[in-house]
């Protein structure tokens, strides 16, 4: 989901809510190409609906001012019953889910970014439904023939991503997509295993524009059941309402950004990754800077967002608080 805002000026674009949909996949231009996304995705999907209950350990290590060491570990009864404890450095996060309710326990104002990557990239297929199949294209990669597919989620313009899959183990390779204005993203996974009917990925790494920022990989995945005790709320904790079918934010109000001068003068232009939360009655709070390519444009960041008025994310007829990040691309015209 994007939103522009714009002055005389300057551009500011790319508002990315990082929120998964949960509709069905939908029917491609290529059938056959359309299935074979349709099976890579749930032989990859190890946290569906349907998994038995697991234990997932991964060492992993992630750039974020220099390479830092971290763990995380998933225990997972179900899609609404589940726990992760992650670690980096001095960073630690507890999250609970248990029903509808999300408990986030942390010692941080906020969840660094590379945290919510390594968390898509580790989800592998979790949040890759509702996409339509544009192009197909083969190539050979490792001495393998691959198929490589163009995809796009249903209405979405412009460019969609490419997932590459080698057809006769379903196992997918890769995930590329570009990034506002030139760059890239890519997942890339290895070294695959057998467990209950999925091929999870044992080696997951993560590059921007062509430089790893998260190396992964699985140190144990065994059936375990759940404790119980581990899905009581933590003290202290965070409590967000995640229902079926919710509906994420909408900005309804959103004031033009200031362009600080000394910036338009020094043709300064840059990306700001911003955490904050959507109250139920639309407005914003708990502004937090993730991440920069120029501090030149932080204030301007968090002042304009503080600006911003939404419809609320919605459960049914009911608001509800909602947590995003925010890609705010500052260009000159």
């Amino acid at each position: 989901m994007a939103f522009t805002l714009s002055n005389k000026k300057a551009v500011l674009a790319s508002l990315l809510l990082l929120i998964a949909s949960s509709r069905p996949l939908l029917a491609g231009e290529d059938p056959g190409a359309q299935q074979l996304l349709l099976a890579a995705q749930r032989q990859a999907n190890l946290f569906s609906p349907d998994a038995s209950p697991w234990q997932l350990e991964i060492d992993f290590v992630a750039q974020v001012r220099m390479p830092a060491q971290g763990h995380v570990t998933y225990r997972w009864e179900s899609a609404d019953r589940w726990w992760r404890k992650v670690s980096i450095g001095d960073f630690q996060e507890i999250e609970v889910k248990n029903g509808e309710r999300l408990y986030t326990l942390r010692n941080a104002a906020f969840t660094p970014l590379r945290i919510t990557e390594l968390s898509r990239l580790v989800s592998v297929a979790r949040n890759t439904n509702h996409l339509q199949v544009k192009k197909q294209k083969q190539r050979v990669e490792g001495g393998l023939a691959i198929s490589c597919l163009e995809v796009r989620k249903e209405d979405e313009k412009g460019e969609g991503y490419e997932v590459c899959v080698n057809p006769p183990s379903r196992e997918i390779f890769s995930y590329e997509w570009k990034t506002h204005p030139d760059g890239n993203g890519r997942q890339e996974y290895s070294d695959f295993v057998e467990f209950h009917g999925h091929r999870y990925p044992r080696k997951m790494e993560l590059f921007e524009n062509g430089i790893k920022v998260i190396g992964a990989q699985v140190v144990s995945l065994s059936t375990v059941p759940v404790d119980q005790a581990l899905l009581v709320p933590p003290q202290g904790a965070i409590e967000r309402r995640l229902c079926a079918n919710m509906k994420p934010p909408v900005p309804v109000k959103q004031p033009d950004p200031l362009y600080p001068k000394s910036a338009i003068q020094n043709r300064v232009m840059g990306d700001t990754t911003v955490s904050m939360t959507v109250f139920v009655d639309g407005s914003v709070g708990e502004i937090q800077l993730l991440g920069s390519s120029t501090h030149f444009l932080d204030d301007a960041t968090l002042q304009t967002l503080k600006g911003w008025k939404f419809k609320p994310a919605m459960c049914g007829a009911e608001p509800v608080v909602s947590d995003i990040q925010v890609v705010v691309n500052f260009r000159l015209r």
